[in-house]
């Protein structure tokens, strides 16, 4: 049976090995087999050799991201025999780039941020944030009191990682959902008005939560994007989303079936008002979203044609 593995990420001091610490203290680990803890960084909180013996676990600290090859994974099995693999990801190296064995699980990605200096870190280094973010399961904001200032942040850390769970943890450690202020417009409107700016925030919703969408009408700006590897008959209604820079951006939409008709040419820019239903895609999967127009009409290209999200 393969190994499973769980990587913690997160800047240093974001509550990683507090994390771990907890982890191995409360969730029956030392119960369940041996633990190895591999150590990519020694922030402040230590994992002494007390605590790990008591819980069943040993510790390996990692100094360069190059020693995590094959011939490390095969010899700190081979010496420590775990049955699991907890390890805590220096986050300046590449997650991209990290090996993991092929005879190793891959269990989750958890990521920790401190709130507390979320906002400089973010300004300064977003492409680290983004490149953490991204292949997080969960990710989790440490010392955050103050959940109306990290809903500005929801849109963006949504378009980045539309699957992973946010939640946010205070200086109590009470945890709770991350993002639960009141959307933007109305949902119970006969026709939902969707503004320029909040386009991206009504865009991740539709997957988030469907049913609030399904059968109901909306109405907002878009640009038209077509192609020849979409069913005939049909385009992307969409807008260009900037998450972190100018080589980032990217088209966000969706599929639109012309039932109506309309006169619209590729990188036209419409008014649409439409139907929203929820249909299965044999590509993805799952069902999608798919726009049953009721009114197109030809606008001017926005003042803002990228939405920025940053």
């Amino acid at each position: 049976m393969a190994i499973p593995i769980f990587i913690v990420a997160g800047f240093l001091d974001a509550g990683k090995t507090t994390f771990i610490k907890d982890a191995l203290q409360k969730d029956g680990f030392s119960e369940k087999g041996k633990t190895l803890v591999i150590l990519c960084e020694e922030g402040e909180i230590e994992l002494t050799k007390d605590l790990l013996d008591t819980y069943n676990a040993e510790a390996v600290v990692v100094n360069s991201s190059d020693e995590l090859n094959e011939k490390f994974f095969t010899d700190i099995i081979d010496k420590t025999t775990p049955d699991r693999i907890i390890l805590e990801m220096n986050c300046m190296w590449e997650l991209n780039d990290l090996f993991i064995p092929e005879d190793l699980n891959l269990g989750q990605v958890i990521s920790f941020i401190d709130f507390t200096t979320f906002a400089v870190y973010y300004n300064n280094m977003r492409q680290k944030f983004i490149d953490m973010i991204k292949f997080s399961d969960l990710v989790v904001f440490n010392r955050c009191n103050d959940l109306a200032a990290l809903a500005s942040y929801q849109t963006n850390l949504k378009f980045v990682n539309g699957a992973a769970q946010y939640v946010v943890m205070d200086e109590n450690g009470v945890v709770k959902q991350a993002f639960e202020e009141p959307l933007p417009y109305d949902v119970d409107a006969d026709i939902i008005e969707i503004s320029d700016d909040d386009f991206g925030r009504w865009y991740i919703d539709t997957f988030d939560n469907p049913n609030r969408y399904r059968g109901k009408v909306v109405s907002f700006n878009a640009i038209v994007i077509m192609s020849k590897k979409l069913p005939k008959g049909t385009f992307i209604a969409g807008r260009h989303c900037m998450t972190c820079c100018a080589e980032d951006v990217q088209l966000y939409g969706h599929l639109c079936k012309n039932t109506i008709n309309a006169k619209v040419k590729n990188k036209n820019w419409i008014h649409i008002v439409a139907r929203i239903e929820f249909e299965y895609s044999d590509e993805y999967q799952e069902e999608e979203a798919v726009l049953y127009p009721e009114e197109i009409k030809v606008i001017p290209a926005l003042k803002n044609p990228v939405l920025d999200l940053r």
